[in-house]
Parts: C-alpha cells; structure tokens; sequence
C-alpha cells in the first residue's frame, strides 16, 4: 500500500540525512527525495490520483505531514552543516585594537625643530596665518615700491572696497581676527612666519629668543623642491652685544643636532630686506659627505637656510633701540629639511594623503 511505502520513505529518508556531511551532499538529498521529476517522494505521490476520494484524503495527510517533517529536518542539518562551518570564536580573547592616528612626517620633524630650539632657551610663538602687508612686506624693510617684493609670490585675498562695509567683530574673530587688527592694507596668505616675531615684539621687550614654526604660502609652480603651501621655522634673538659669531655659533649647534656631529657649515654673504649683513648657510652633503656628488652638483655642499643680522629699520619697527640692542635671525624650511633628514626626494609626497608613504616614518 502507499501508505507503507510512504513510512518506508520517511525512515530511509532520516537515516540518509544522518550521513550528509556537506552542504553539496545535502543538496543533491534535496534532489533525490523532492525532485520536480526524478524525487523519491514526488514520484510516490504522483500515485494519489489513482486512489479514491477517500484514500486521498487520508493517504495525502500523511504524505503531507511526511514532507514537513522531512523539510524541517533537513532545515536543522542545513543550520548543524552552516554552525560547523563557522570559524571558531574564542571570547576569552581580547578584541581588536582600532587604528590609532600616525603623525605626519612634517609634524614629527617639526617637533624635532622645535625641542633643539627650546632646550637651547628659545620661546615658541604662533601668529596668524592671514597677514596685512604691513607685517608682510612694510614693516619688514619691504615697502610697496621695493624690488626685493619680486622674491615673494603672493596670494592676494579680496576684500571689502574702500566704498564698502568694513567686516564685522564677529566676522573678523570667525577669520582669526580681532577689530584691532583690520588696517587698509590688503590682506594676503603669509609668504613667510616674520610677521609672527614682529606682533610678538608689541608686547615684548629684549632680551628675547624666539622661533616661530608654522605654515606660508606662496603663488609658485610646484616641482620636486617646490609647494605652494609649506611649513618654516624662523628664529629672532634680540639683546645687547648679539652678533654674527653668535648667529654662526647658534645655526651650527642646531645643523650638529639635526644630522649628527660630523656635520659642516659654512656661509655665504647674501640678501635680504630685512636683515644687514644677510648670509646663506650651506652645510656638507649628507650623501657624500662633502666630497662630491650629483646630488650636491659636486659641490660637497647643500643649501640650506637664510640668517643674518636684523636690519637697524625693522629693529625700529619692533620698537627696538637699534643703539642699544642687536640682534639676529635664521628662517629654514622645515619640508626641505625634513627631506633631507629622511631621504625624501620629491616634497610633494609630504602632501600627497597617501598613507603609504606616511606609515612609513
């Protein structure tokens, strides 16, 4: 009878699901017993039409119930097949630890820069990074009509007209500003941080040694050597019987520090606005070692920042008697020094966001 056959079904159907190891081995089950043509039981159940009303209703009750029982049961072996299968999960393990932010490479040399200065008696100051070309160029020795300007490309930012409402306090604070600080010169991103040790001279009075780090802007095509935006430290050292034998002795115990005690320095007479005498420092090629090679032109030597002795007039824009007081400043480029330092060839990598190259320091 049907009906036997129908429970002989069900018990080799349990049996074999017992054995299924695989998810494949439990899909080609699914196959044999519920096949559309082929399936064990849809070939047992194509018999019901040859039953009577009454045999059908009983016999397809159980057939019925005969299919749940072996659907759900192949629903529990497909959940044991999909929990073997599952990597094992020891809690008692701890989790894992979230990425922490890596320093840029500019910010740790800078903080390099900045701890030699300071434990050589240095005072680090910030100013801001939108300046008045009277900070920028006219106090500085660099006025309006000046061809040393021709040095500096400048960013320009457009302002209110002279027919226009001057900003508001709120404005003007919202920028890094304060009401006191508007003057009708027109504004600009920074060329150089000279502007800093200026502002920090109205409220101070010599002996002084500061160094100013921070970020400049200049309108220049960018290669290898070259950005727009970059990152200096100047220095100023203001008091009485300060000289250029000091300025030399200052930069050399910082170049030593830096790239080690074999280091050489020497200086070249040079030209700036707002120092009298002006100097470039060179110091010996890392790679050579001051013996000569392509990376220093043969030369043995490697440019590497300007100094000299502040000129008498921006001493006087400082509010400093230039009778009494001397003084001295240096500028360097942290990403060039940076470069060197850490053997980079191309500046620009410093600004490129790819984390290949950060990780790498």
């Amino acid at each position: 009878m049907l009906e036997d056959e129908l429970v002989k079904l069900k018990t080799a159907a349990m049996e074999e699901l017992q054995n299924v190891k695989t998810s494949e081995d439990l899909e080609n089950f699914n196959i044999k017993y519920f096949g559309r043509r082929e399936g064990e039981l849809t070939k047992m159940l194509r018999g019901l039409k040859d039953l009577s009303l009454e045999e059908k209703r009983e016999v397809g009750g159980i057939a019925n119930d005969l299919r749940r029982e072996i659907e759900e049961a192949m629903g529990a072996r497909r959940e044991a097949l999909l929990e073997a299968s599952a990597p094992k999960i020891d809690l008692t393990l701890s989790g894992k630890a979230p990425e922490v932010g890596h320093i840029h490479p500019i910010s740790q040399f800078m903080r390099k820069v900045i701890d030699i200065f300071v434990s050589m008696g240095f005072e680090v100051i910030d100013g801001p990074e939108v300046e008045t070309e009277k900070y920028n160029f006219d106090l500085l020795n660099i006025p309006a009509d000046h061809p040393a300007r021709d040095m500096w490309d400048t960013f320009y930012i457009k302002q209110p007209t002279a027919n226009s409402q001057q900003p508001t306090a709120s404005e003007l604070a919202a920028g890094g500003w304060k009401p006191e600080a508007w003057s009708s010169s027109r504004l600009l991103l920074r060329t150089h941080t000279s502007p800093v040790q200026l502002r920090a001279m109205e409220t101070r009075r010599p002996p002084v040694r500061l160094i100013v780090p921070g970020r400049v802007f200049r309108h220049e095509a960018t290669d290898a050597g070259h950005e727009t935006n970059f990152y200096q430290c100047e220095g100023l050292v203001i008091d009485e019987n300060v000289s250029m034998a000091n300025l030399i002795a200052t930069l050399d115990v910082f170049l030593k520090e830096i790239f080690g005690p074999k280091t050489k320095m020497r200086v070249r007479p040079s030209f700036f606005p707002f120092v009298e005498p002006g100097i470039e420092v060179d110091m010996s090629c890392l790679i050579c070692g001051g013996a000569g090679c392509s990376s220093c032109k043969r030369s043995g030597w490697v440019e590497v920042l300007g100094a000299g002795m502040v000129h008498p007039v921006v001493l006087k824009n400082m509010g400093v008697e230039p009778e009494k007081y001397t003084g001295f400043a240096f500028g360097l480029g942290i990403d060039r020094f940076a470069a060197l330092y850490y053997g980079i060839d191309d500046i620009r990598l410093s600004y490129s966001g790819d984390l290949r190259f950060i990780k790498q320091f």
